[in-house]
């Protein structure tokens, strides 16, 4: 099933062709009917009703929409970013 809430087909169930990639970038892959005919179609599996759920998201329970290491490095680009271009060129 397709769950993430922008995707048109959100809430449909797809018939997985197959299932491609490691654990961080992996895609599921599907037929999709089109006015040409069946088009293969892929998705991350995070998208769909197959991805894991980590400890991390058990225990937040939708209520923390950001995990503390992903804003660190957030952190660390915004202020990449932020320094003059003088130091951004040095580095």
């Amino acid at each position: 099933m397709i769950t993430h809430p922008f995707h048109p087909l959100q809430g449909q169930t797809v018939r997985i062709y197959d299932r491609v990639g490691g654990c961080k970038r992996a895609i599921v892959r599907y037929f999709a009917d089109g006015s040409g005919g069946p088009t293969l179609v892929s998705v991350p599996v995070s998208w769909t009703s197959l991805r894991q759920v980590d400890d991390f998201e058990r225990v937040a329970s939708g209520r923390c929409l950001f995990r503390g290491d992903d804003l660190i490095v957030l952190r660390a680009i915004v202020d990449s970013l932020r320094a003059p271009a003088v130091d951004r060129n040095q580095k």
